[in-house]
């Protein structure tokens, strides 16, 4: 009977992972930043035609005037901050940054949840998020607020910088969303191994 309890013991206790090093963190978060950089740019475009044809046309007038403008010689400053403007109040009324941040948060969530705490980037240099202390996946709570907080940073500059700034100066290179989370990146085996649950 000791014996059987020693083997179950040993069975249940799973050896912790080494963390992701810096380069590969940072490589795997410049490709998911890339993807969704081009996600954003292609909702730009074709959200105005989603809404209907209104908004599809009064896009249409902005382009136009905009492309108008640079095709001058020596583009007046004045209209090219007046079109920015309208361009500006034109994707606030059709809320395109909170669309943009809701996918962001989308498919950082999609990661934690469904691909055991991978995104593509993570996934290829085979890295993946879990628990900080128990190496251990994250709970729901976790992987909501830790996508929540990645997309923001990831659509508003400020808070973006505020979230580097944690990693650089942190003793276990760890971001604010890890911070605030209790997570962590570690390395796996393969780019489709799993953590293993307690």
């Amino acid at each position: 009977m000791i014996f059987q309890h020693q083997e179950n013991s040993s069975k249940s206790i799973q050896p912790r992972r080494p963390s992701a090093s810096v380069g590969r963190r940072i490589t795997a978060f410049s490709m998911d930043f890339i993807l969704l950089t081009f996600v954003s740019i292609l909702i730009m475009f074709y959200l105005p035609r989603i809404i209907g044809n209104e908004t599809a046309e009064e896009f249409k007038r902005l382009s136009s005037i905009l492309g108008q403008t640079f095709e001058q010689e020596e583009p007046n400053k004045e209209q090219v901050q007046s079109i920015m403007l309208e361009f500006s109040q034109f994707y606030a009324k059709i809320h395109y940054e909170f669309i943009v941040t809701l996918v962001f948060i989308t498919y950082f969530l999609v990661g934690e949840i469904l691909f055991q705490g991978k995104t593509i980037g993570k996934s290829t240099l085979c890295i993946m998020t879990c628990s900080f202390r128990e190496n251990s996946p994250l709970s729901m709570t976790q992987a909501f607020l830790r996508a929540s907080l990645k997309g923001l940073s990831c659509s508003f500059a400020l808070f973006g910088l505020i979230n580097f700034v944690f990693f650089l100066f942190n003793r276990n290179k760890r971001s604010l969303h890890d911070l605030i989370t209790g997570s962590t990146c570690i390395m796996t085996n393969t780019p489709h191994s799993e953590v293993s649950n307690k």
